[in-house]
Parts: C-alpha cells; sequence; structure tokens
C-alpha cells in the first residue's frame, strides 16, 4: 500500500526455477511494483517472499545475493568502459582481478559486445547499451534476473531481435529471469508462463498457448491480442455445448461449454479473428453465421484486416491469409459479406 492506495494485492504467486516469467499488463496494474518487492526497493505492507526456502522479505537489495535487477533506463555509468560497467558490482564485492576479468569476458561473450570493450555508453547504440546493462546484471550470476521493461527503449526490429537474444541468454544461463512488459507480442514470444494483471490484482497465470486460446475473462481475452466479443443468453446446454441466443441480433449461436453456464444466463462469447471464415456467399451452416457490410480492409501482404459492420452496428474483426491468386471475386470496401465459424472455435466467457 501507498498511504490509502493499493498497489499490489492478494498476490500469492510461485514462479519456478529456471523459468522465463512475464508480468503483463497496463500502465499502473502494479507489475512495476511487484517487481520492485522482489528487489527489495519496495517493502510489502504485508506478505512474505521466499526464494529458495529462505525469507528474504526485510533484506536490503544489497543482501540479496541471488536477485539481479536490470533497469528500463539501463542505468550505465557514463564516465566508464563497457568493460568497467560489466565489472562494476563484481568489483564491489571485493572479487579478485584475475576473477572479474574472467566473469566479465564471459559476459561480454554472452552478449556479443566483444569489440565494444573499450567504448563509452555514449558510443554505442540503444541497443548495444541495453546489451551492457543485461551484461553487468549476469556477470554477477544471479539465480534471479529482474527485468523492468528492458526493450522499451529499441525500437521495433531490435526489440524482436532482442527478445530472442534474451530467450538465448536465458537458456544459457539457466538463470531465472523475471520480465515485466505492457507488449503483449514481447510477453508472447519470450515466457514460459504469464501473469496478466488489472488493478494490483493477478487475474490469469498460464502458458502463452493458454492466455491466447482460452482467457478465463473478456479483460484478459481483450488485452492479449485481437477478439470479437458477442454478448449472448444461454438458451440451452447439451453434449458439452451451449446454444446462445445473440443480443445483437437474431443469429443462433453454438459454442463449446468451458464453464458451467445455465439457460437464461448472460454470458460472451469470444472469438479470434483468424478463427472466422469470410466470405459473399451465405454458408449452409445454421449456426455461427452473422451477416453484415465491410466497412474496411487493411492489407498487410500476407494477410488482409476486414472490418465489417453488423446490423446492430457491431464492428467485427477478420482476418484472410492471402496464400493464393483467389479465383472469385476479392472482398472490398461496401461489400455484403456472411461470417461464420466453428463451435469449437470460440470461448465461452461468464465474466
Amino acid at each position: 500500500q501507498f498511504g490509502d492506495f493499493v498497489a499490489v494485492k492478494n498476490c500469492n504467486l510461485d514462479i519456478y526455477d529456471r523459468e522465463f516469467f512475464a508480468l503483463l499488463g497496463p500502465s499502473g496494474c502494479g507489475k512495476s511494483t511487484l517487481l520492485r518487492m522482489l528487489a527489495g526497493f519496495e517493502s510489502p505492507t504485508e506478505g512474505r517472499i521466499i526464494v529458495d526456502g529462505t525469507d528474504i522479505t526485510d533484506l536490503a537489495p544489497y543482501e540479496r545475493e541471488k536477485i539481479n535487477m536490470m533497469f528500463q533506463s539501463y542505468a550505465l555509468f557514463p564516465h566508464m568502459t563497457v568493460e568497467s560497467n560489466i565489472g562494476f558490482g563484481l568489483r564491489q564485492e571485493g572479487m579478485a582481478k584475475d576473477e572479474i576479468a574472467q566473469r566479465v569476458n564471459e559476459a561480454m561473450n554472452l552478449v556479443e559486445l566483444q569489440k565494444f570493450a573499450k567504448r563509452k555508453p555514449h558510443q554505442l547504440s540503444g541497443g548495444q547499451q541495453q546489451r551492457v546493462a543485461l551484461a553487468r546484471a549476469i556477470a554477477k550470476k544471479p539465480r534471479i534476473m529482474l527485468l523492468d521493461e528492458p526493450l522499451g527503449a529499441l525500437d521495433k526490429r531490435l526489440r524482436q531481435q532482442a527478445q530472442f537474444e534474451l530467450m538465448r541468454i536465458q537458456e544459457t544461463t539457466g538463470t531465472t529471469f523475471i520480465i515485466v512488459t505492457h507488449d503483449q507480442e514481447e510477453a508472447m514470444t519470450v515466457a514460459s508462463r504469464i501473469a496478466v494483471m488489472d488493478h494490483g490484482e493477478l487475474v490469469q497465470i498460464a502458458t502463452p498457448g493458454d492466455i491466447y486460446e482460452a482467457p478465463e475473462s473478456r479483460y484478459v481475452a481483450q488485452f492479449i491480442g485481437d477478439v470479437n466479443i458477442f454478448e449472448g443468453k444461454v438458451t440451452g446446454v447439451s453434449d458439452g455445448y451451449a446454444d446462445l441466443a445473440w443480443t445483437g441480433g437474431d443469429a443462433a449461436m453454438k459454442v463449446r461449454a468451458s464453464a458451467k453456464v445455465e439457460p437464461g444466463q448472460q454470458v460472451w462469447l469470444a472469438i479470434r479473428p483468424e478463427k472466422l471464415r469470410i466470405s459473399l456467399e451465405k454458408p449452409s451452416s445454421p449456426c455461427n453465421v452473422v451477416p453484415g457490410k465491410v466497412d474496411d480492409v487493411g492489407y498487410l501482404g500476407s494477410i488482409s484486416h476486414y472490418h465489417v459492420r453488423t446490423g446492430n452496428g457491431q464492428r467485427v474483426t477478420a482476418l484472410r491469409a492471402n496464400s493464393a491468386h483467389t479465383v472469385e471475386r476479392p472482398i472490398s470496401w461496401e461489400d455484403s459479406v456472411w461470417l461464420e465459424w466453428p463451435a469449437d472455435s470460440g470461448v465461452l466467457l461468464t465474466r
């Protein structure tokens, strides 16, 4: 708590040894506060932090020998060379010179900075500075590495490259990595598990695949990737499927009943754009067929995005792969189209 404001609440979390774990959420959701508590820069109002069976809640940051943190700003010393920056923490510990040199050399090799050893931070690009900060943290051989938005200062291409570098380094060192990010793609790429946060609470913890394919709430479904959400009421449940009456129209909908629901209950059907089929001809299927008119078309080379306006004004997004020269007339603006999807491809949400 900060005064009356509760930044992180009811947070019970286990992170496994050698795991690449991501804390994901919008600005102000409590993820950086949680990371700072692990580092020792904030003290929990209540609760404990246990590492390897040892309670470290009351230890100062410099006493948490197994934990190291890489800051978003990198916090490099401008007057020191790359190798001096990397070896700073080891010198502070009073390590022998030859061992420092060996550790610094290992860390530079790992992040491929050997030829920049004598340069100062202002002579490096943003991506190179990021690697220096990472090497400095790795040189101490921590058990746990905390990364606070470590790639925020990089452009998109460098970010993507750096994400795979982080994964390679984590795998090579066997260190537990805990990364804080608001970038869904970044979390989905690097992490073995993701904790999605909202208003200081953990709303879902799962693998990237489960978070995307089986979100437990509308918040998670909408935060991770694009999604279409249809509101409806359950009209019947049988053989593991729920029949829905769509609030926005007369289309009958059917979805696998992943949660326990009862007739009359208000629910939401979440369907990813890539699961929708868009066509000019009306499909023969009796359910999960919605008519509409094309509002917008975005051509992105390998795929096209179609924004379709349904009869009740709801905007629905569908994706279509441009995998071959199609023989049928291409779908364009103002076309009347039909959207269809299999009953197994949607997710039933109760909250």
